[in-house]
């Protein structure tokens, strides 16, 4: 990967040469990858891509990072984090609306809103979770193109959950999500926060951990509006989500690995609760979000 995936510049700062995660936690790469900053605006991306984009409809990527390609497992392993995301969004997103999830993996948030939508549609590359998904009642692409083929200017709404970071021309990603929206349709995208409050600590193995080889761009804020505009989107609306109590961020500085929530007894929920608000505010949490218009 040459060139800048807004801005095509070539020059760029390096800001990580280290390894990186290669699969689920504890995994890494045998050889040092460098991460960089473009010159030009500032985005950050893996300078060279170690997997053909051919990987991720594999069910060697499902197995390297979930240990599981069976959409049963998927459904157990992230229908709990969907709750969250239906409440920062809010139920009017969903409700009565012609919904594509753009990259829905197996299909947990699409299970959650599909009492509340017209009508619950997918775009997903992996084809081992096709007949469990269309069992459950969605409508399935596996890509954009055939999506656009029947779905052009028709959706009224959008998410995306971690998938910009993986896709090989993100602005391409965000023009497609654009032209298959409606006029006035909207989109809701989350991904990693390169202001991670974790990035901040100068903690080695969380840099190990929060690089990986599945990971080609790396945002913050300005870098995710800017190509929200050239994807030539509106009314663009920034805001944080975080994941993680404090227990996590304290036992990452003791134990330089990832403990979950609740394994610090004495911090109790008022405690993580203002935490959390302090970390969204400050725009370090684990998860920079984006919801705008077309």
């Amino acid at each position: 990967m040459t060139s800048c995936g807004m801005c095509n510049v070539q020059e760029y700062e390096v800001i990580y040469n280290n390894v990186i995660r290669d699969g689920t936690v504890g995994k890494k790469t045998t050889i040092k990858h460098k991460v960089v900053k473009c010159i030009g605006c500032d985005l950050v991306r893996l300078l060279d891509n170690p997997l053909k984009m051919e990987y991720y409809q594999s069910d060697q990527y499902r197995n390297a990072y979930n240990e599981t390609s069976n959409p049963s497992d998927y459904i157990k392993m992230h229908d709990n984090e969907q709750p969250p995301r239906l409440e920062r969004i809010g139920a009017d997103f969903f409700k009565d609306k012609v919904v594509l999830d753009y990259g829905c993996g197996g299909g947990s948030l699409l299970d959650l809103v599909s009492g509340l939508s017209e009508k619950t549609l997918g775009i997903e590359p992996f084809s081992g979770y096709y007949k469990s998904l269309v069992g459950r009642g969605h409508e399935i692409f596996s890509n954009m193109e055939t999506a656009q083929s029947k779905y052009k200017d028709k959706i009224d709404s959008i998410v995306s959950f971690g998938v910009l970071e993986h896709v090989e021309n993100p602005q391409q990603y965000l023009k497609d999500a654009y032209g298959i929206l409606k006029k006035g349709g909207k989109m809701y995208l989350e991904t990693d926060n390169i202001h991670d409050i974790l990035m901040k600590l100068n903690i080695t193995s969380f840099d190990e951990f929060f690089y990986r080889t599945a990971h080609l761009w790396y945002f913050e804020d300005k870098t995710l509006k800017q190509m929200a505009e050239q994807a030539s989107f509106s009314d663009i609306k920034i805001s944080f989500r975080h994941n993680f109590d404090m227990s996590n961020a304290l036992l990452w500085l003791r134990d330089k690995k990832p403990t979950g929530n609740g394994k610090l007894e004495f911090l109790n929920n008022r405690v993580n609760k203002s935490w959390i608000e302090f970390i969204e505010l400050s725009g370090l949490a684990d998860l920079v979000c984006v919801e705008m218009t077309k």
